[in-house]
Formats: structure tokens, sequence, C-alpha cells
């Protein structure tokens, strides 16, 4: 009987054994596949803060572009305006000048 319990708590024994290595396998492998979890999001993280800034580098872009174009367009018809001016003012200036230069005023 006591050989025979003996035999059982050793039995018992390795069974507790192999429990808490197959606990460790267990929770070393946890400890993987959430180490390798944190790594594939941290991927994705720069991955999508990548496509933000693309995103807002484009948004960005295209309102100077509008603004620009908008400066562009007041320049252009402030540049006629100014042209007009001058040509208005050429004939009147060119006779004011033969006038000096003739001696008539």
């Amino acid at each position: 009987m006591a050989v025979e319990a003996l035999k059982l708590i050793r039995e018992r024994e390795e069974e507790g054994r192999k429990l808490i290595e197959k606990g460790k396998e267990s929770a070393a492998k946890i400890l993987k596949d959430a180490a390798d979890e944190v790594t594939r999001l941290k991927a994705q993280a720069r991955e999508d803060e990548k496509s933000l800034a693309v995103q807002i580098l484009d948004k960005y872009a295209k309102g100077g572009a509008e603004v620009e174009e908008e400066i562009m367009k007041n320049a252009e018809t402030e540049a006629e305006k100014r042209k007009a001016n001058a040509e208005s003012n050429l004939d009147s200036a060119v006779n004011v000048a033969l006038e000096k230069i003739l001696g008539l005023v």
C-alpha cells in the first residue's frame, strides 16, 4: 500500500511538473503572440500616419493652389488695368513730350 501511495505521489508530481511546463510554454506563446501583435499594430500605425500626412499635405497643397490661382487672377486683372491706363495716357504723354521738344509750351 505504501509503495502504491509513493508511486501515485510520484505520478502526480510528474503530472504537476508537466502541467507547470505546459503552462510556461503557453504563457511564453501568449507573450510572443502579444509582442508580435504590438509590432504589427505599430507598423500599421506608422502606415496610417504616413497616409494621413499625405492626405493633409494634399489638402493644403490643393488649398494653396486655389489661393495661388486667385492671387494670379487678381494680379493679371490689375496688370491689365494698369496697361490700359498706360495706353490711354500714351497719346497725351507723346503730345507733351513733342510740345516740350518743339518748344511749344
